[in-house]
């Protein structure tokens, strides 16, 4: 009889081994399905703008950025993308100002080219847009990099429209960085920042909001770790009342980019950059900084998105900064 209790024993536990197996490979494959699904929720619906923001002449300049081919920082793409923007900002009635700089290489010293586009304002001080126009290398592969450079680029050249030549709050500076894929970098924020430093022009910087990597059919933004609480939640509460809620995310990344010097220096500041490219893992891990990051994986509605909301976000900084001052540690 106590040979047959342990049997027993011994084939509910061979039983019991077994499906617990079974779940767990269940539960393992249903995991790596979900790696694979893309994420439909995550896609913007079709829809009409919610500001003057345009995304279909954003979508025109996008296509032609990408149809440039890879931009790298002093190549010829990017000689050619350098004039298309400073031709598309004074068609749009904005001073423009092209800001030189040097930053050293194994090679020896190196030249780039920020671009700045100016909205005069009726307050005193400056809001920066910014952005970084020069496109990946993936190895020794220069690459288009339609999501991680052109559609900040052309979503900002938009903007550029969309605010026209003057503004009712502060002045904004739109700022196409130079060098921020280059060895080392990112150089184009880090030289203005020094440029401002040297000429004491950057205590008239009260805020930054850098945009990069928006254009991603499968629009999930995160929130940056280290902005100013009050900075996140104007954008995140704007989006919210716009209807785009689900795109701007609950997930924080620790972001450092070209804000970070001005962030360094006590200015408010925030990336918005959407760390997931792609509807599933993955497709992030195919896409992200490589040759996969072509056209077709870009969608007009995630430009619109980001428009609308900084777009009207705009005026809630301005205000916000009357009421909290321009600096976020004492400086």
């Amino acid at each position: 009889m106590a040979m047959g209790a342990q049997g027993n024993m011994g084939i509910r536990i061979i039983l019991f081994m077994g499906i617990g197996t079974f779940l767990f490979l269940m539960l393992v494959s249903f995991g790596v399905k979900q790696s694979l699904k893309p994420q439909e929720n995550s896609r913007v619906p079709d829809g009409p703008s919610q500001s003057p923001f345009d995304a279909a002449r954003a979508w025109n300049d996008l296509e032609f950025l990408v149809g440039l081919g890879p931009r790298p920082s002093q190549s010829e793409g990017m000689a050619q993308q350098q004039a298309y923007i400073q031709r598309e900002l004074r068609r749009a009635g904005l001073p423009v100002h092209r800001l030189e700089g040097k930053f050293d290489t194994a090679q020896g010293p190196a030249e780039l080219v920020n671009i700045r586009g100016v909205v005069t304002g009726t307050m005193p001080g400056v809001i920066i847009l910014s952005t970084h126009c020069d496109s990946f290398v993936d190895g020794d592969t220069p690459i288009v990099d339609a999501n991680g450079s052109a559609s900040g680029t052309a979503w900002l050249l938009e903007m550029a429209r969309t605010l026209g030549s003057t503004w009712e709050g502060r002045t904004l500076w739109l700022l196409f960085y130079d060098g921020n894929n280059t060895p080392n970098g990112p150089h184009g924020s880090h030289i203005f920042h020094e440029q401002l430093k040297q000429t004491g022009a950057l205590s008239s910087v009260h805020a930054v909001l850098n945009v990069e990597a928006i254009g991603d059919c499968y629009l999930s933004l995160s929130k940056d770790e280290r902005a100013p609480h009050w900075l996140t939640e104007v954008l995140w509460n704007t989006a919210d009342r716009q209807g785009y809620s689900s795109h701007f995310g609950l997930f924080s990344e620790d972001q450092a980019s070209n804000h970070s010097p001005f962030r360094n220096a006590g200015i408010p500041a925030l990336e918005l950059r959407d760390f997931r490219y792609g509807g599933s893992p993955v497709d992030h891990q195919k896409n992200w900084q490589t040759e996969a990051d072509t056209l077709d994986k870009l969608c007009m509605g995630s430009l619109r998105a980001v428009g609308d909301v900084i777009y009207h976000a705009l005026l809630a900084i301005d205000g916000q900064l009357n009421t909290t001052g321009t600096r976020t540690d004492g400086h």
